[in-house]
């Protein structure tokens, strides 16, 4: 297996790319390549894709939307009498 550095990363992308990592239990560089497999495989396929500077934008705008209902799970759902779903 070959090595591969990348010198020059931005902070935003190396943010992004520890916050995936975390979130599916893998390493920084186990992550990567698992994107990078995940982009060869959307390319063999025609898939349009996105660069890391639209993805950190779609989810900073994702991040930036008002929670407009601050209720939990259990208040939103109305309960029977049996504690069943209505």
């Amino acid at each position: 297996m070959a090595d591969l550095t990348i010198r020059g990363l931005p902070d935003e992308l190396h943010r992004y790319l520890k916050q995936q990592a975390e979130a599916n239990h893998r390493s920084i560089n186990r992550e990567t390549i698992a994107l990078i497999e995940r982009a060869m495989k959307g390319a063999a396929e025609g898939k349009p894709r996105l660069s890391a500077a639209e993805v950190i934008a779609k989810a900073s705008r994702f991040a930036a939307l008002p929670v407009c209902d601050g209720r939990s799970a259990a208040e939103m759902i109305e309960y029977d009498a049996d504690g069943l779903p209505k």
